[in-house]
């Protein structure tokens, strides 16, 4: 059974296509006949072609209803229309037998993947992460109830992990971090952490494919320049400065991807990749001042705000790690100019 794009004549409900006809999902009417052919990208698990008692970002149950689907005008055996009181009746049955098939045994699911769909709501992620994530989440429940691996205690911390790995493997030039997917579950009321998440993804096995895998700050760059030429604040200055925003960003970009480049993991000493990102933007756009012969349009203090990390940790990374890397840049893209790197003021004097 599958869906089709065109509505019904009758009630414009969606269509389904099964046995080689076009039915209308609501009312139940056949509109034309099809000729069923061989679909070729059928061997995605997770994805639509499944049978609707498989779809893996919903439960949902097999069986029969109460009149069709979405019916809520209900006739007799003989096609006669029930008097009024009999709709109510069989209206109001419909409902609970429709919701019990669903969860049935299935009640811990049922709550797990309500909480998927609502914290990707709120994340804005792709409705093909989401069925991945549910597809895991489904992968390490069988697991479970075989008794392949030991009982997981909270599967809403389940659910989250399934979700950040799927983020994970979508490889989006905007990746969602960890400490957000959790602020969203916090948010919702669930009692989920970061710590939680990352110890139930050493405890499973690995071929059940549910693994983090670890970002790179490179991977970051996209989403935190996007997020400070949005800025009002920002493109004020740029506008002060006569400074084109979307050349601006591209300039922050491959400056960004060069130092990154030329900075090794070793010299990263296994800092945050997304706050070591944002300080490298920062130098970044140092650069670009020198370049232009303007000053710079971020300060510290701005882009902690629009990137939400301390305003002391992109100064740590900027003195201890890329100070001497911002120095040799200059030096290399503008030889002529005095490519002495002064220290932003701060507000807090340093004690050592």
């Amino acid at each position: 059974m599958e869906k089709n794009n065109g509505l019904c004549k009758h009630c414009n409900g969606p269509l389904i296509q099964t046995r080689g006809e076009l039915v209308c999902s609501d009312c139940g009417v056949v509109n034309n006949s099809v000729i069923i052919s061989e679909k070729n990208d059928s061997h995605i698990p997770w994805d639509h072609e499944m049978s609707p008692g498989k779809r893996v970002h919903i439960v949902d149950g097999l069986g029969s209803y109460i009149g069709y689907h979405n019916d809520g005008y209900f006739h007799d055996g003989k096609g006669s229309i029930l008097p009024s009181k009999e709709q109510y009746k069989f209206r109001k049955l419909k409902r609970k037998y429709n919701l019990r098939i669903k969860i049935g045994n299935h009640e811990t699911d049922y709550r797990s993947l309500m909480s998927l769909n609502r914290v990707s709501g709120y994340l804005g992620i792709s409705d093909g992460v989401k069925k991945r994530a549910a597809y895991l989440y489904k992968i390490v429940t069988t697991a479970e109830n075989s008794k392949k691996i030991n009982k997981i205690s909270n599967h809403i911390v389940l659910v989250a992990l399934c979700l950040m790995v799927s983020i994970r493997e979508s490889a989006s030039n905007a990746p969602i971090r960890l400490s957000e997917i959790v602020n969203i579950f916090k948010d919702l009321g669930h009692r989920v952490s970061g710590k939680s998440i990352v110890k139930l993804a050493q405890i499973l096995p690995s071929e059940l494919g549910v693994s983090l895998k670890i970002r790179k700050s490179e991977d970051y760059l996209q989403r935190i320049t996007s997020s400070i030429v949005e800025n009002l604040e920002v493109c004020g200055r740029l506008k002060q400065l006569e400074v084109n925003k979307k050349e601006y960003e591209n300039k922050l970009i491959q400056l960004s991807r060069e130092i990154l480049c030329e900075t090794n993991l070793r010299a990263r000493g296994g800092r945050n990749p997304y706050i070591f990102a944002v300080s490298v933007v920062y130098c970044a756009d140092r650069i670009i001042g020198k370049i232009s012969a303007h000053r710079q349009i971020l300060t510290q203090k701005a882009l902690a705000d629009i990137c939400n990390v301390a305003e002391y940790s992109i100064r740590d990374h900027h003195r201890t790690v890329l100070k001497e890397k911002l120095i040799e840049k200059i030096k290399e893209i503008v030889p002529e100019s005095d490519s002495e790197i002064d220290e932003p003021e701060s507000r807090f004097p340093m004690l050592f």
